[in-house]
C-alpha cells in the first residue's frame, strides 16, 4: 500500500546538514536495495508503530528527539492523510521543495507502487506540513474581522452599561426583595433594568442593538399559532440531522480507511447518506412560510396595489441574510484558522480556505460556477434557498393580482416540471440510489448545488403555504377552502383519529422506506435495483420525503391537536433551537472543524465516538447560535424593521400657502 512510500521517506537523510543533502540522501536511498532500504528505515518505524494511517504518537515522536511530519495526498477524486517520524534534520520544507517533490514521485515509478495501486504521479501532489511550525498566513483581513467583532460586541453592550450607570445616579436603589414582590405585577422591571423608566430611554440604534432587549425576543417562547406547533420540532430535529451528517462526513473523511470500509456496509453509513433530507426538509420549511407570509390579505393588496413593494421583499430578505451570512464567511476564512493546533489542524484549510472568494456567495451565484474552489461549502443551500425565492415570487405576485387558482395551477406545473428535470439529469448522468453516487464527479454541481434539481420540496411547501394562509383567512371571510373541507369531513363524521392514524401512518410509512428501503441493494456489489427504477428513485425520493412530512403535519394545520404535536415537537428546548436555527446552521460546520480537526490521534469511526461528538457540536451550536444572533440577526432585523416601516409610512399631506 501507499505505506511503502511512507516508511521509505521517514529516514531522509537522518545524518544530513542541509536541504541539498537532505534530498541526495533521499536519492542515494532509491538506489538501494530494497533489504537495506527497510533496514535503515526499520529504527524510525519500530519508534512509529502502527502509525500508517494515524496521526498518533505524535509525542512520543518529540520526546526521542525525531521530527513530525503530517502529510497529504492530494488525488484527483479524493484525498487521503498520515503522519510519521524522521530525523529532526530534514523538514517539511525539504520534502515540499521542487527537487523533493519530483524525488518523492520517481521513488514512486521506480518502486512500482504508482503502477501497484493506479497513482499517476504526475497528477499527484504532496503536500507536507510541519505542525511546530504550521500557521496560517496572519493578514489584514483577520484584524478587519477581529475589528468587525467588537464593533459589533460593544454596540450590544451599551444599553447595558447605560442601564447600569442610570440605575446607579437614581435616587431609588432596586433591591432583590423589591424584584420578588413585583415580579408578578411589574415584569417590565425585569426586562427595562429601571423602577424609574422616564431616566433613560435609549435611542432607536441602542435599542436596536441591546443585548438586554433582544435577549428577551429570544426566551419569549410562546406559541403564537398552535397549529405550527410541530414546525419547531421539524426545525431542530432536521438541524440536528444536519450536524449528524457533517459529524459522520468530517470524521470519515479523516479516520481510518480500513475503519470506514468495515463500516461501509452497516447502520451508520445508511444513516449517514439518510441525513441528506435534512436540506430537503429546510426547502420545504422556507416554501411554506414563503406562501403563509407573502399571501396575507393585507400584503396581497399591497402588492396589488404597489408591485413595487416587491423590492422590499427582497431587501428584507437579504437583510435577514447577508450580515450573520458575510460575518461567519469572515470569521470562517480568517478566524477559525487560528483557534486550533497539532499534527491534524492543518486538515481546517479544506473547510476554512475561500479560494474562489466570497463575492459569489454574496451575490448567491457560487452554484453556477463548477470550478471547485468552494468558499464556505455548506453555504450552497441559502444560495438554493434565495434563487428559488426569486421563482417563486412570479405565482406568489399571480396570485396577489387575484388569479388564486391559476397561480396554484402554475406552481403544481412547477412542481411536475422540476421533477422531469430531476429525472432528466438523473438519466444523462447516470445518478443511481444514495451512497451509488458518491465518486460520481457530475454529482455535486450538476444536481446536489442545482437550485432546479432540489426545487420540489420547496415548491410543495409553497403550495401548502398558501393553502394554509387561505385556511387561516377563511374564519374571517366563511369561505371554504380546501383544508377547511378536509377538516369538517374528518370532525363531522368522527373520523378524527382516523384522519390522525392515517396521515401519520402513511407519512412515516414513506419516509421509513426512504430511510431503510434501499439498505438491501445499496449492501450489493452487483445491482438488484435495475437502474430505470434507480433513476426514478433518485430523481423523486426528495418530493416524496417532503410529501410524507406534508402528511404528518397535515392533522396539526387543521387543528387536530394530540401529545406528538402539542408536547414532544414543541417542547422548550426545540422552540429555542427553532428560533435560532439559521445562525446555528451557519457556526454549526465550524464547531465541528475544531472538534475533529483537533484531536492529536484520528478520531475512530465508530458510533459511541460520533454520539458524543455529535452532541457537543449540538451544544456548542446552540451556544454559538444564541450568541450570534443577540450579536448580529436580531440587531439588523430590528434595524430592517424599522427601515422598512419609515419607509412604508404614508407621507403627510403638507398645506401649502395656496391651500
Amino acid at each position: 500500500m501507499l505505506n511503502l512510500l511512507f516508511i521509505l521517506m521517514i529516514t531522509i537523510c537522518y545524518a544530513a546538514n542541509n536541504s541539498s543533502v537532505c534530498i541526495n540522501q533521499l536519492k542515494k536511498l532509491i538506489e538501494l536495495p530494497i533489504d537495506e532500504q527497510l533496514q535503515t528505515i526499520l529504527p524510525y518505524y519500530s519508534l512509529s508503530g502502527d502509525w500508517i494511517g494515524k496521526f498518533g504518537y505524535y509525542d512520543r515522536c518529540h520526546r526521542n528527539d525525531y521530527s513530525y511530519t503530517s502529510v497529504e495526498i492530494d488525488q484527483q477524486l479524493f484525498k487521503q492523510y498520515y503522519g510519521f517520524c524522521h530525523s529532526n534534520q530534514c523538514s517539511a520544507k525539504d520534502f515540499n521543495s521542487k527537487d523533493g517533490q519530483q524525488t518523492i514521485k520517481q521513488l514512486l515509478n521506480n518502486s512500482g507502487i504508482a503502477n501497484l495501486f493506479n497513482i499517476n504521479p504526475d497528477t499527484l501532489q504532496l503536500n507536507f506540513y510541519d505542525p511546530l511550525s504550521y500557521f496560517p498566513h496572519l493578514g489584514w483581513e483577520t484584524y478587519v474581522t477581529s475589528g468587525i467583532l467588537l464593533i459589533l460586541f460593544i454596540l450590544i453592550t451599551i444599553d447595558p452599561i447605560l442601564r447600569f450607570i442610570t440605575a446607579c445616579q437614581s435616587k431609588y436603589t432596586p433591591d432583590v426583595r423589591d424584584q420578588r414582590s413585583s415580579s408578578l405585577q411589574s415584569p417590565q422591571w425585569l426586562r427595562e433594568g429601571l423602577q424609574d423608566k422616564s431616566q433613560y430611554q435609549p435611542t432607536s440604534i441602542i435599542k436596536d442593538f441591546s443585548i438586554i432587549v433582544n435577549y428577551y425576543k429570544i426566551i419569549n417562547l410562546k406559541t403564537i399559532d398552535p397549529n405550527l406547533a410541530i414546525f419547531n420540532g421539524i426545525r431542530a430535529i432536521s438541524f440536528m440531522m444536519v450536524a449528524y451528517g457533517h459529524v459522520n462526513e468530517m470524521t470519515a473523511t479523516t479516520t481510518y480507511i480500513n475503519e470506514v470500509n468495515l463500516q461501509y456496509k452497516s447502520w451508520v453509513i445508511i444513516i449517514l447518506y439518510d441525513m441528506m433530507y435534512a436540506v430537503d426538509i429546510f426547502f420545504w420549511l422556507g416554501g411554506f412560510f414563503l406562501g403563509y407570509v407573502m399571501c396575507e390579505e393585507r400584503k396581497a393588496q399591497t402588492l396589488h396595489q404597489k408591485p413595487q413593494s416587491i423590492i422590499l421583499s427582497i431587501t428584507h430578505r437579504l437583510m435577514r441574510i447577508w450580515p450573520c451570512y458575510l460575518l461567519c464567511i469572515a470569521i470562517n476564512s480568517y478566524i477559525i484558522p487560528y483557534l486550533g493546533s497539532g499534527p491534524r489542524w492543518f486538515l481546517q484549510e479544506r473547510a476554512t480556505q475561500c479560494p474562489g472568494g466570497a463575492w459569489k456567495n454574496a451575490l448567491f451565484i457560487d452554484n453556477f460556477y463548477e470550478d471547485w474552489l468552494i468558499c464556505f461549502g455548506w453555504g450552497w443551500y441559502l444560495t438554493c434557498d434565495f434563487q428559488l425565492f426569486l421563482t417563486c415570487l412570479i405565482p406568489i405576485i399571480i396570485y396577489c393580482y387575484d388569479y388564486k387558482l391559476f397561480s396554484k395551477i402554475l406552481i403544481i406545473l412547477m412542481i411536475i416540471g422540476t421533477l422531469g428535470w430531476a429525472y432528466y439529469l438523473t438519466l444523462h448522468y447516470d445518478f443511481l440510489i444514495p451512497g451509488r453516487n458518491t465518486y460520481n464527479p457530475d454529482y455535486y454541481y450538476k444536481f446536489y448545488v442545482s437550485s432546479y434539481a432540489r426545487a420540489p420540496p420547496y415548491f410543495l411547501g409553497l403550495l401548502i403555504g398558501i393553502l394554509y394562509r387561505e385556511f387561516k383567512q377563511s374564519k374571517k371571510s366563511g369561505k371554504i377552502t380546501y383544508l377547511h373541507q378536509f377538516r369538517d369531513y374528518a370532525q363531522s363524521n368522527g373520523q378524527r383519529l382516523i384522519m390522525q392514524l392515517s396521515c401519520y401512518g402513511l407519512g412515516f410509512g414513506i419516509m421509513s422506506f426512504l430511510f431503510f428501503g434501499w439498505k438491501k441493494e445499496f449492501n450489493q456489489i452487483e445491482m438488484s435495483w435495475p437502474k430505470w427504477f434507480q433513476h426514478i428513485y433518485h430523481a423523486i425520493c426528495r418530493f416524496l420525503f417532503t410529501f410524507g412530512l406534508t402528511l404528518i403535519i397535515l392533522p396539526n394545520l387543521v387543528g387536530a391537536y394530540d401529545l406528538f404535536n402539542t408536547k414532544f415537537m414543541n417542547n422548550t428546548l426545540f422552540k429555542l433551537m427553532a428560533k435560532i436555527s439559521f445562525t446555528m446552521y451557519l457556526v454549526h460546520l465550524m464547531i465541528i472543524v475544531i472538534l475533529t480537526e483537533t484531536f492529536y490521534e484520528t478520531p475512530s469511526f465508530a458510533q459511541l465516538d460520533l454520539i458524543t461528538c455529535f452532541v457537543c457540536a449540538v451544544t456548542l451550536s446552540i451556544v454559538f447560535g444564541l450568541f450570534l444572533s443577540l450579536l448580529v440577526e436580531l440587531p439588523f432585523g430590528n434595524l430592517d424593521t424599522r427601515l422598512i416601516k419609515i419607509i412604508m409610512r404614508p407621507k403627510k399631506k403638507v398645506d401649502t400657502l395656496l391651500d
